[in-house]
């Protein structure tokens, strides 16, 4: 297994955590959004993995009471995961409570109302800069949208 190499996203999810009780890591297939946020999470549910995802329906509430963070990879796979988080977070914000890493994001905008229960964060593929060939990044690496 390749030793994890640094993100510039990294350093974003570091300070984001602190204040955010979930973030959405989503972007392209291959980016490293499951091994970025594994690095940072103390559960790891996986949603590709049919009998995770079953034993994840049969109660959800429990499995957002593990240990955080939790992460919930691919989780559009198991598309009632973004809700259940989402008020999961309005009965508790601590910071530092979910992940949720995958390829696709919820559909429609985010109300006023929902602002700021999932901080979804972009990932891109690695820069040059990230892989110690350049010194500088030569365009932004990840970005952060209020996705509710």
């Amino acid at each position: 297994m390749p030793s994890y190499l640094a993100r510039i996203v990294d350093a974003e999810l570091d300070d984001l955590l602190q204040d955010a009780a979930a973030i959405a890591l989503d972007g392209p297939k291959g980016v490293g959004k499951t091994a970025t946020a594994a690095r940072r999470a103390s559960t790891v549910i996986v949603l590709d993995d049919p009998l995770q995802r079953d034993l994840t329906l049969a109660d959800l509430d429990a499995v957002l009471r593990r240990s955080p963070p939790v992460l919930l990879d691919e989780w559009q796979r198991l598309p009632q995961t973004w809700d259940a988080v989402r008020r999961a977070v309005d009965r508790d914000d601590r910071p530092a409570q979910f992940l949720l890493t995958g390829s696709a994001s919820p559909e429609g905008p985010a109300t006023p109302r929902q602002a700021g229960r999932i901080l979804r964060v972009r990932m891109y593929p690695m820069l040059l800069a990230e892989r110690g060939r350049n010194r500088r990044p030569s365009r932004q690496a990840c970005q952060t949208i209020d996705a509710g």
